[in-house]
């Protein structure tokens, strides 16, 4: 709770910042408004703020791997997934084959667009959905198990606000930019038909069998 507030008020009074030093315009045009503010404050110091900036990418980049990839794990061990993404090194205990598949994933994303903002756009639009479904299906869960231990339990006036600031964040982006909301809607639709095919046929043609039973022995050094 502690941390989630920090960040909170840090980023609050980093956007209260900008709007002191620059001006509206300066905000709308510049393509880097966190390298402006940091020409503007530090002068011949403002190299500091990319190397921030970088240094924030690396760390969001680390984490959202590790999540994605234990995402994939789960579902591989649900039978959601193919069977070789819920394997784990022996040595380190982590799901290599699911981390690999992330950033293979990752680097597939890139042809969709040369242009940054396109995929920003797509992959949030997703992105902020799936965060919205799991905070609703936190409403569901309390209403069906009521009684059901809970180690940690949250106040739902948390997951309330979320739900209504994730909602401007999801509709906002499909008004502004609807052609990138729908690339990533429809990347996301794409998988229907693979889970049907892969997930929904309890048996999978032999070649398709073999094909996964391959890919599960090629993986040596890691162990279901």
């Amino acid at each position: 709770m502690f941390s989630s507030v920090a960040v909170t008020v840090i980023y609050t009074l980093y956007n209260i910042a900008l709007y002191v030093i620059l001006s509206p315009d300066e905000v709308l045009i510049s393509p880097a408004v966190a390298v402006l503010f940091a020409e503007k404050v530090y002068g011949k110091f403002a190299f500091i703020m990319p190397l921030c900036v970088a240094f924030s990418t690396i760390g969001s980049a680390n984490g959202n791997i590790l999540t994605s990839s234990r995402l994939f794990f789960v579902a591989a061990r649900e039978g959601q997934m193919p069977a070789v993404l819920k394997l784990i090194n022996k040595r380190f205990r982590t799901p290599v084959p699911a981390v690999i598949f992330t950033c293979l994933l990752s680097i597939g994303y890139l042809f969709l667009s040369s242009n940054l903002y396109v995929l920003i756009n797509a992959s949030q639009v997703t992105a902020w959905l799936a965060y919205t479904v799991v905070a609703i299906a936190l409403f569901r869960l309390r209403c069906k198990y009521p009684d059901a231990p809970r180690p940690l339990k949250v106040n739902l006036v948390i997951p309330t606000v979320f739900v209504i600031g994730s909602s401007f964040i999801i509709v906002l982006p499909i008004i502004g930019s609807p052609v990138d909301a729908a690339i990533g809607l429809g990347v996301m639709l794409s998988a229907v038909p693979i889970y049907i095919l892969f997930i929904g046929i309890e048996k999978l043609p032999d070649k398709v069998e073999k094909f996964m039973c391959k890919l599960t022995y090629l993986n040596t050094g890691c162990q279901a």
